[in-house]
């Protein structure tokens, strides 16, 4: 008889816990290149001019791999416990270079225009336009409330069924 009441119970609090999820916001930001600030914004070609190469910093999830690549040469690094992560790529040359930065399943993509001059400069190209990422941060909050609408709706069942037999008993 307990085991009859118990069993949806437990079965209610399973399905709250399985249909309680949250997605993470991405988390892997570029915000400087070379000294430069890039307000974490995103762009397909960027354009900097240094009398030095570059090198790219950004944040992350704190602890995580950072793969930085540039000309098909990879380079990782880790993020610190603040998030904040900083590559130094030595193969940056004189013209466009591809640049691939990765972590986890975040990819930031981008060709990086690199002319050596006297005073630094970043800018995007003019043809580019930046990326938004989409709102993120979300918990199944409905499901959950049906969920324990059903853990209510079966214990009552239960407790009905159980006091009509204890009635027919008597």
């Amino acid at each position: 008889m307990k085991l009859r009441m118990i069993l949806p119970m437990i079965a209610g609090l399973v399905a709250v816990l399985m249909m309680y999820k949250s997605v993470e916001a991405a988390y892997l930001i570029l915000t400087r290149i070379g000294t430069l600030s890039t307000s974490g914004q995103y762009f397909s070609s960027w354009t900097y001019t240094s009398p030095s190469a570059p090198d790219l910093a950004g944040t992350a999830t704190p602890g995580a791999m950072v793969a930085v690549t540039v000309n098909a040469l990879t380079a990782t690094t880790s993020a610190g416990v603040d998030g904040s992560w900083r590559a130094v790529p030595t193969n940056i040359v004189a013209g466009t270079n591809t640049v691939s930065i990765a972590s986890g399943n975040e990819v930031i993509a981008f060709s990086l225009v690199y002319t050596p001059a006297a005073t630094p400069t970043a800018t995007p190209t003019p043809t580019a336009t930046p990326s938004a990422l989409p709102a993120a941060g979300v918990m199944v909050w409905p499901l959950g409330i049906i969920a324990a609408g059903l853990v209510v709706f079966f214990a009552g069942r239960g407790m009905k069924d159980r006091m009509e037999e204890q009635n027919w008993e008597q």
